[in-house]
């Protein structure tokens, strides 16, 4: 029941961890076409791509939002996923100077960073992410508290200072953190606590909700184009050339609501192929700390590009088959990697939670 129940989401999980990597490969590629860089066909399917993968965050904070808000907090939980990113910060780049590759942290304040990831930043999702959960309580009894009315009121008004605002401001605001930040997972937390609390559905069809998906994401596709070849001609706009691709911009929400109401509606039937899906699903943060570790994330990109070669710049449909070969191998080795990871300390994981019972 389980399986049939949630494997649905756990797909999706699955699905927005891949759309993460695919991110991180056109960024650190050099894909996509930033203020200043030539629009060449590569990067044409660079923006692409990126427009149909920049949900990928907010909808992964959905899904633990939906589910957080409805599960009886437990310090086990903070402590196991502390230790999980603590775990991957530390060993890295250990294993890889034993190897004699370079690292970043060679001195006391870059290897601080190893020690202490979450205060210094090391992941910025992984400590936006920790402070969510470590607040889920708090946002939890808030939810319980505001009636309905009021809990919508103040999702608005939180959408318009995290959200609205920023989406149609020619210039950058100073308290605008682009998505990458513990407030908007907040925002997020709450948005997924509503639909879970009241029987909200914003389409209450698959096609429409996907429609809804697609046309987001058509639509910052769209922004990309034009407001590039805006800023070619004019020189300005610079900052709104790149502030479709934020985390908080109004489409990448709409997108990445309507692809969780998409596969809200999406049904899975109890087999073995739920059963794979929810017994991978687990090791998507494992892949995110894995191959987005300071040390690693140009060393996969660099690895993967003397493996299948670099696509010409005239050559988009080149570049897309190696994205998605680029993408698919490494959430593959990544997260075998995390299984084995999940296998040594489901032991120690067992006894925190068991102690936490006693």
């Amino acid at each position: 029941m389980r399986a049939k129940r949630e494997a649905n989401f756990e797909l999706l999980r699955i699905l927005g961890m891949l759309m993460v990597v695919m991110l991180h490969y056109i960024s650190l590629s050099g894909s996509l076409a930033l203020p200043g860089n030539a629009m060449t066909p590569v990067r044409v399917m660079g923006g692409f791509l990126e427009s149909l993968s920049i949900v990928a965050v907010n909808v992964y904070v959905l899904i633990s939002g939906y589910f957080l808000s409805k599960t009886t907090f437990r310090l086990s939980r903070i402590v196991c996923l502390w230790f999980e990113i603590f775990f991957y910060a530390l060993l890295i780049p250990l294993i890889l100077k034993a190897l004699g590759l370079p690292i970043q942290g060679t001195d006391v304040w870059t290897f601080a960073s190893y020690c202490l990831p979450i205060s210094m930043n090391l992941y910025w999702f992984a400590t936006a992410y920790f402070f969510m959960v470590l607040f889920s309580p708090l946002l939890n009894h808030g939810v319980d508290a505001l009636p309905r009315k009021q809990l919508k009121g103040l999702i608005l008004l939180l959408l318009v200072f995290f959200c609205f605002l920023k989406s149609i401001s020619p210039v950058e605001l100073v308290t605008d953190g682009k998505g990458y930040d513990f407030g908007w997972f907040l925002v997020l937390y709450l948005i997924a606590a509503y639909l879970r609390r009241y029987p909200v559905r914003i389409t209450g069809k698959k096609r429409a909700s996907l429609l809804v998906y697609l046309g987001s994401c058509f639509m910052i596709f769209l922004l990309y184009l034009v407001l590039h070849l805006v800023g070619e001609r004019t020189g300005g706009l610079a900052y709104f050339q790149t502030v479709m691709f934020h985390y908080n911009f109004v489409f990448t929400l709409t997108g990445a609501i309507g692809l969780f109401e998409f596969v809200r509606c999406l049904k899975i039937r109890e087999g073995k192929g739920a059963d794979v899906i929810c017994a991978v699903s687990p090791l998507t943060f494992g892949v995110y700390l894995i191959h987005n570790h300071v040390d690693l994330r140009n060393l996969w990109i660099t690895g993967l590009g003397d493996l299948f070669g670099r696509a010409k710049d005239s050559d988009p449909l080149g570049f897309l088959l190696r994205a998605l070969l680029a993408c698919v191998l490494t959430f593959a080795v990544c997260a075998a990697l995390d299984a084995v990871r999940k296998a040594l300390f489901s032991g120690v994981e067992g006894l925190v939670r068991k102690k936490e019972n006693a």
